[in-house]
């Protein structure tokens, strides 16, 4: 798992360091495939982008986990008279001080700050990658409801063209005083609803659009967006997720990270303990008094050491330890709630795909065929005079329906959830 973490981060490194989203040519949206929508992801989708810039900053907390205390340099001056005599600065008559500072930390300070910090770091990698899983499942959710929302609107305009068709010959009919006007009026009343379904099609096909290429990062390409890939794979399929319910969820990005943000509590709780061990200030200060007209015994140096550590007196850091304490038991419940969200999301796909598969068996295996036995039989009664053409209309109208059906179930939404709920990382 370590090795997928580094994969990854080296994938999106330069994601991380503000690399900016190609635009997409106007051939490439014309034919948009799945796969060339789910490379943008990586570098276009404003929440993988997000994560990425959240993950540098760890990064550099990372470095500034390593880094200790800094020496401090103190320069004094005393006895600075109005007459301070010529020559360099050190020879001036005055006296001076020179003074070093450095702060030792004890109780395993450093080592824990450093582990907090790369539990941390790991944190925010899993959050990356389960961005990058979440975006690469949107994109393709997006891509394959923008595809079925073609194939609807196209089945609701040939739906429209065949009420158009009936509308018509119905209207020869009742010229001829075969049927009554109202019969007319009914296919015509069908036919605005025919055309209401249209525009109401073509709206959700724009705003499908407009969601897949704000996910792209190509808002320009909005209106010659199409997608051209085949036929989804069948939904019949058995459902691949494990029934074990530790190793079906454990590897979860989401879960990965409430784990990491668990160990960064642990260390930071240690921590928070350590300060109690008092940190030690150790000084080394240089003075030097040349001859002055207060000072006429001669040029005098003297070295002085100190040590200095805090006393404890108002206050046992036992706030800070609490913090840390409350903050960790914090990190153990969002544990269990990650877990439990991903068996419940591993539940509800393994129900959804079960459906999706009886939908779409239904659809393909007894809805269409059925209604294309019914479609033929009244074309051949027609031509053998049996049926009128309003009939062969109203047959081929009920035909659409369950292509219409068959258009939503191509491409069901479980099969998009599988890699989600099977625990393993986005393939790149």
């Amino acid at each position: 798992m370590r090795l997928s973490y580094l994969f990854v981060s080296l994938l999106v490194s330069s994601a991380a360091q503000g690399q900016t989203c190609a635009s997409l040519g106007v051939d490439a949206a014309s034919t948009l495939t799945l796969t060339v929508a789910l490379q943008r992801t990586r570098d276009c989708h404003p929440d993988v982008r997000a994560a990425a810039g959240a993950l540098a900053a760890a990064r550099a907390d990372l470095i500034r986990s390593t880094q200790g205390p800094d020496p401090q340099l103190t320069l004094g001056a005393g006895s600075v008279g109005r007459d301070v005599g010529n020559g360099s600065l050190w020879s001036k008559t005055f006296d001076h001080s020179l003074r070093v500072d450095q702060t030792i930390e004890r109780g395993g300070k450093p080592a824990l700050r450093r582990a907090a910090a790369e539990a941390l770091h790991e944190a925010y990698l899993a959050d990356l990658t389960e961005a990058l899983r979440r975006a690469r499942l949107s994109v393709a959710q997006g891509h394959f409801e923008l595809t079925a929302a073609v194939a609807r609107r196209n089945e609701t305009a040939a739906a429209l063209g065949l009420a158009n068709d009936a509308q018509r010959a119905q209207n020869l009919r009742v010229k001829a005083g075969d049927v009554a006007p109202i019969d007319a009026t009914r296919l015509a009343l069908d036919a605005v609803r025919v055309q209401a379904d249209l525009r109401r099609v073509e709206a959700n096909v724009h705003a499908t659009r407009v969601q897949l290429t704000t996910m792209l990062g190509a808002e320009s390409s909005v209106e010659v967006l199409r997608p051209v890939d085949p036929w989804a794979p069948a939904a019949g399929l058995p459902f691949s997720g494990s029934r074990t319910e530790p190793s079906s969820t454990g590897l979860r990005p989401d879960v990965v990270a409430a784990q990491m943000r668990l160990t960064a509590a642990e260390q930071a709780r240690e921590l928070a303990r350590a300060q109690r061990v008092r940190d030690v200030s150790v000084g080394v200060q240089v003075d030097r008094w040349p001859v002055s007209a207060t000072n006429a015994s001669g040029t005098g140096n003297t070295v002085s050491v100190f040590f200095s550590v805090p006393l404890f007196v108002r206050h046992g850091l036992e706030g800070e330890i609490a913090r840390a304490e409350v903050d960790l038991a914090n990190a153990r419940e969002t544990v269990r709630r990650a877990q439990l969200a991903a068996l419940s999301d591993l539940a509800q796909t393994r129900s959804r795909w079960a459906a999706a598969a009886v939908r779409r068996w239904l659809a393909s295996d007894e809805l269409a065929p059925a209604a294309e036995r019914v479609a033929a039989g009244a074309e051949l009664a027609y031509r053998r005079g049996a049926t009128s053409l309003l009939d062969v209309f109203d047959a081929r109208r009920s035909l659409r329906a369950p292509l219409r059906c068959w258009a939503c179930c191509r491409w069901p939404s479980p099969m998009r959830s599988v890699r989600r709920l099977k625990g393993r990382w986005p393939s790149l």
